[in-house]
């Protein structure tokens, strides 16, 4: 019965693609084949390929990178990047005499606007 190869995916990794698989055949025990970026491991088992490979990538400082398994294959995957957006600002400051209305006595205060309420439906 043929032993069961698994696939990890290093395409992510670029030039430290080459240091991942020189840690992994340290590390594992079984025949490894490189095909490209591609390192096929015979008799390994996921959990602990996983694992060492969480182990490279937090000693390389690449603590954000995730690394996926989907049915035989391990794939090095790069942080999700965010774009943040700038806050709108709707409408203008309010002014000192609103906000401070004991050293502008003569203006009005700043009051809270009031909710509109929905008018309740009768249910007959």
């Amino acid at each position: 019965m043929p032993k069961p190869v698994l696939t990890v995916e290093l395409k992510e990794l670029h030039d430290r693609a080459s240091e991942a698989t020189q840690f992994l055949k340290s590390k594992v025990e079984g025949k490894m084949r490189t095909k490209g970026t591609q390192l096929q491991i015979e008799g390994a088992k996921t959990k602990q390929v996983k694992l060492l490979l969480h182990k490279f990538l937090h000693h390389q400082g690449l603590n954000h990178y995730r690394v996926l398994s989907q049915s035989g294959v391990l794939e090095v995957t790069p942080p999700e990047k965010h774009v943040l957006h700038p806050m709108e600002h709707v409408g203008s400051p309010p002014t000192g005499a609103q906000t401070t209305p004991y050293l502008f006595p003569q203006t009005p205060a700043l009051t809270p606007k009031k909710k509109k309420t929905k008018p309740k439906l009768k249910h007959e």
